[in-house]
């Protein structure tokens, strides 16, 4: 029988004290220091990290019943304006990132600094972080079955069309599918090719290759115009045009 998981101690001020001198440590590493002492901090972290809970923590305003957030050392995250977060960041990895919060049954997201700055409207149904990117996953409109990709100001980057997307991207490239359809969109550049294509072909290190019925053609970078390969090969006009591709920086 698998043992059941027991809640983390959250951790104290004393503990966020030592974690954060033993990263100090660790930046500034000795090269006179023996492995035994470096490991030694490392293995420390590591055991901090995994041996207590470091998400950010929700407190209540007493008089007003709003919630805000705080790192687990005290520092104001959000302030108690809102009815409730989507989602809790860790100290351990990026505490102050943008905040989904929730006002009056819709979705928003504010900076992670305090300020409660407002980055996009509180417009949207529902709104969760693209994990490993700064984009979003959002849905709107009421519409319950399909989502869409925003960045963190509420730009639109792919329509509330998809039914799913890959989680696991090449080199920065992530499929993304509507129904039997596929897309990809490119993570840095944010360049969304919508899901209209019946399959493609994408392997590390190679143009991806899409296909609608019998013609197959690539994307181009500047202008998102679908040229078939045979085009592309013969075309002087081109020439030298750079298309998406799977290829690291």
């Amino acid at each position: 029988m698998k043992e059941e998981k027991k809640n983390l101690p959250k951790a104290t001020p004393e503990i966020v004290k030592e974690y954060d001198e033993l990263q100090q440590k660790l930046k500034g590493l000795d090269p006179s220091w023996s492995d035994k002492e470096a490991n030694a901090v490392t293995d420390r972290i590591y055991e901090l990290e995994t041996n207590y809970d470091w998400f950010n923590v929700e407190f209540t305003d007493p008089v007003t019943g709003k919630k805000g957030l705080k790192t687990v050392a005290g520092k104001l995250i959000a302030p108690a304006q809102y009815d409730g977060f989507n989602e809790l960041q860790s100290y351990v990895y990026s505490p102050h990132a943008p905040v989904i919060a929730i006002k009056e049954g819709k979705c928003g997201i504010i900076k992670g600094d305090g300020s409660g700055q407002q980055l996009c409207d509180f417009k949207f149904d529902d709104i969760r972080t693209y994990t490993f990117t700064s984009l979003f996953l959002a849905r709107w409109d009421g519409v319950k079955e399909r989502f869409g990709i925003i960045a963190a100001n509420g730009e639109i980057i792919c329509p509330n069309i998809l039914t799913s997307y890959d989680a696991h991207p090449c080199h920065g490239i992530a499929q993304l599918f509507s129904g039997d359809k596929y897309g990809v969109i490119d993570l840095c550049t944010y360049q969304c090719v919508l899901p209209e294509y019946d399959d493609l072909e994408m392997d590390a290190e190679a143009d991806i290759v899409f296909i609608k019925g019998d013609k197959r053609g690539y994307i181009t970078e500047e202008k998102g115009e679908f040229v078939t390969v045979e085009q592309y090969e013969t075309d002087e006009n081109f020439i030298d045009v750079p298309v998406l591709a799977t290829r690291l920086p």
